[in-house]
């Protein structure tokens, strides 16, 4: 005859069951975990970088002010002209 053993517990397995559900638990804790501090470990790498690179370059604008100065005018005016030439499509 067929036996209707869904919830495992006629068996004997609900015990083994719960104990695999709680190892899968905390096998997901221990990669959630994982993965947190990777991403807190990418974060501050890029934290670091990122002040580095800023200080790197606030170090060179003070060196060579003007051509600093030269480099954000043609910026300005390269972008002025973009935006004066997507406007007039309209």
């Amino acid at each position: 005859m067929y036996e209707n053993s869904g919830s495992g517990a006629s068996n004997g397995n609900g015990a083994a069951a719960a104990a695999n559900a709680e190892q899968v638990k905390e096998h997901l804790r221990a990669a959630k975990n994982a993965a947190g501090e990777a991403i807190r470990d990418a974060t501050r790498g890029a934290q670091t970088w990122g002040r580095s690179r800023f200080a790197a370059l606030q170090d060179q604008i003070e060196a060579e002010p003007y051509r600093a100065a030269a480099w954000a005018l043609g910026i300005g005016f390269v972008a002025g002209v973009l935006m004066t030439a997507l406007a007039k499509r309209r």
